[in-house]
């Protein structure tokens, strides 16, 4: 019996005055139906990969015309200042500041709010969230700092943050907005960016225009359609020497050619997974995929996520961006945090004992060797 195909409807219709429907925070969640190897095909309302990425990716990348800096007032200073050293603990990409900034600027023109009388209704802090709105506590929504945490990496699967997509960074700053639930014009949306990124030049002169500038990278690599597509979208970052690692590879050039014998193929979560990544670092070098396909018995035997079930529910990944792993390691948390959001609730990731837990909402932990991020879909839940 063909393997069951699951449409799931994204909306992704982006712009001022619109919403960011489902939004890909839910996307690999709704992509659990069955544990096997499903072709997953997605129904957009707009062409793969949005159009309006498409179109913006279609250029160089640009900046604002350099422009005098202006000094900020002592109160709106120390609100940038806040912002910037929070996005800064999350991540070490400098976007992550600029479109935290242009959220506050747009919101509240970087001011904090203040009232006697506060409700569930109330816009709160610098970005104007309400408690009834899902985004937290109103004392989380006061604290700039845990505000700022909460827009960029969500406060629920309901309420997505502006990284919660792995092409964030290649978005335009009305795409950030529209997000998190600012939905303004385009001189609005204008106007705060260009005052974030002139907080910037006044708190962080270091910067260059070469680390803000929105729209230059635009290498993502859409994480929808079936098996076959996935692998296609992996061997080309194969090919550009991107997503490097051991023979295992080879499994993935046999799922994108149709010659992937059985119990040689690989779960589509996990090349989803390995699309993520992707987004988000130069180079993945992987290590392990289907031990079914090459027999291998290693670590946890049959009951290992490798082999169990037909095997290729699981991957380990050993370096990012050339540098080593251990499960604990800066790089290995950026990797977890990002994919916390977007696996589904039974997800595993190994190297418990490698690290001190953030503390996952999706991700249950277990006990591996530090040499390796093992990630794996052979446990997870049939949905959010």
């Amino acid at each position: 019996m063909a393997a069951p195909m699951l449409a799931v409807k994204v909306v992704l219709a982006i712009g001022p005055k619109k919403v960011l429907g489902g939004a890909l925070a839910l996307l690999l969640g709704g992509l659990v139906a069955t544990a096997a190897l499903p072709a997953i095909a997605i129904t957009l309302f707009v062409p793969t990969g949005s159009a309006l990425r498409q179109a913006h990716c279609a250029s160089l990348g640009t900046v604002p015309a350099e422009q005098p800096t202006g000094p900020l007032v002592v109160a709106e200073q120390l609100l940038v200042s806040a912002i910037v050293d929070a996005a800064a603990a999350i991540t070490p990409e400098p976007m992550a500041k600029l479109a935290a900034l242009t959220a506050a600027y747009a919101a509240s023109n970087m001011t904090a709010s203040t009232t006697d009388t506060i409700t569930d209704d109330t816009p709160l802090g610098v970005y104007r969230r309400t408690v009834r709105g899902g985004w937290g506590t109103a004392e989380q929504l006061q604290d700039t700092a845990t505000a700022t945490a909460l827009i960029l990496t969500g406060s629920s699967a309901n309420r997505p943050g502006i990284m919660s997509d792995p092409a964030w960074i290649d978005e335009p700053a009305g795409w950030w907005l529209s997000t998190i639930g600012i939905h303004a014009e385009a001189p609005t949306v204008a106007g705060a960016e260009a005052s974030a990124r002139n907080a910037l030049a006044v708190v962080e002169p270091e910067l260059t225009d070469e680390q803000l500038t929105v729209g230059a990278a635009c290498n993502y690599l859409p994480i929808d359609g079936d098996n076959r597509e996935l692998a296609l979208r992996l061997v080309s970052a194969m090919d550009e020497g991107r997503l490097v690692g051991s023979d295992y590879l080879q499994q993935l050039r046999n799922v994108a050619n149709g010659t992937a014998l059985a119990d040689c193929g690989i779960d589509s979560r996990i090349m989803q997974i390995l699309l993520v990544a992707l987004n988000t670092f130069k180079q993945v070098a992987v290590s392990d995929l289907n031990r079914r396909c090459t027999g291998s018995l290693e670590g946890a035997g049959e009951n290992s996520s490798h082999y169990r079930d037909g095997g290729g529910m699981a991957v380990d990944i050993y370096a990012l961006n050339g540098s080593s792993v251990t499960g604990g390691d800066g790089l290995s948390l950026q990797l977890l945090a990002l994919l916390d959001s977007v696996v589904p609730p039974g997800s595993r990731a190994g190297q418990s004992n490698c690290r001190n837990s953030p503390g996952f909402a999706h991700f249950d932990e277990f006990e591996d060797t530090c040499n390796h991020v093992h990630i794996d879909v052979a446990y997870a839940n049939p949905g959010l």
